[in-house]
């Protein structure tokens, strides 16, 4: 019985110390992950830098709303032209017992985001599809696209909404007014691999989603992958389907408050013609 004892002592303080580094991995300043991108299209000359993050999850215990406003400002720091923000504001922990629907908390800090060429925002699968355009209409700032597209100047914007609420790529990607280079902006990146590219189209995607697997490790792997299934891409550049993409393995957590092998991430492109 004695011995017995010892292992469930060894046993329990071992899962102590895993959740206690892995709480300490998910609740560190995200780390600036940057890319050099030529995207066919944009003005001779220009370098047009784009910071993109997702999966904020606003929520108990890991990600409450100061560590939000610090996250706003560190982006900010980064003097960004264009900000895209890839969905998944809101809840998703097995702590929130009782989640409100409404997003305020979640988007708020997110309106003293600035950058010359706009700040513009996707919904994921875990935002509330009814709250969250009030709450992004009701702030002003960012500027939610829900199957939306929006011409910035140099390029053009594009929103595609979750697979959960109704994405249309298709219908947000056609008719005329497309001559200049795409950014677009969906959470599962998963979404391209049954859409056609339109022919002619100067495109680059970004997504979130997946937490990179949130979990990976030694000898086990990548935990998303076997939680969520297969992925065509977890994180970083790829080509889904003919699609450019880039997949952030976002900022917060869902399910378990804990990250291993996948840090909180912000992303930095630097676009060139």
């Amino acid at each position: 019985m004695r011995t017995l004892a010892r292992l469930f002592a060894a046993l329990a303080a071992a899962a102590l110390v895993f959740l206690g580094v892995g709480y300490w991995n998910a609740t560190r300043p995200p780390i600036v992950v940057a890319h050099e991108q030529r995207l066919p299209g944009l003005p001779p000359g220009s370098r047009i830098r784009v910071a993109v993050f997702a999966d904020t999850h606003y929520g108990f215990p890991d990600m409450s709303g100061e560590r939000l406003r610090g996250i706003v400002a560190q982006v900010n720091a980064l003097k960004p032209d264009l900000i895209l923000l890839a969905g998944d504001y809101h809840g998703g922990k097995l702590l929130d017992l009782a989640p409100s629907p409404r997003m305020e908390p979640a988007v708020e800090p997110f309106a003293a985001l600035k950058a010359p060429l706009g700040v513009f925002a996707v919904m994921g699968n875990h935002d509330n599809s009814r709250w969250a355009p009030v709450v992004f209409a009701k702030q002003g700032e960012p500027k939610l696209l829900v199957n939306q597209r929006l011409d910035v100047g140099p390029l053009v914007v594009a929103g595609a909404n979750s697979v959960a609420h109704g994405s249309n790529i298709a219908g947000t990607l056609a008719g005329p007014g497309l001559e200049k280079p795409v950014l677009l902006i969906l959470h599962e990146g998963d979404q391209l691999s049954h859409e056609e590219r339109p022919p002619g189209l100067h495109i680059l995607a970004f997504a979130g989603h997946t937490h990179g697997g949130q979990i990976i490790l030694p000898f086990v792997g990548n935990v998303g992958k076997k939680v969520l299934g297969n992925s065509a891409c977890w994180r970083g550049p790829c080509t889904i389907n003919g699609w450019p993409i880039i997949v952030t393995s976002g900022i917060g957590t869902s399910w378990l408050p804990i990250r291993y092998g996948v840090p909180p991430e912000i992303l930095l492109i630097t676009l060139t013609p």
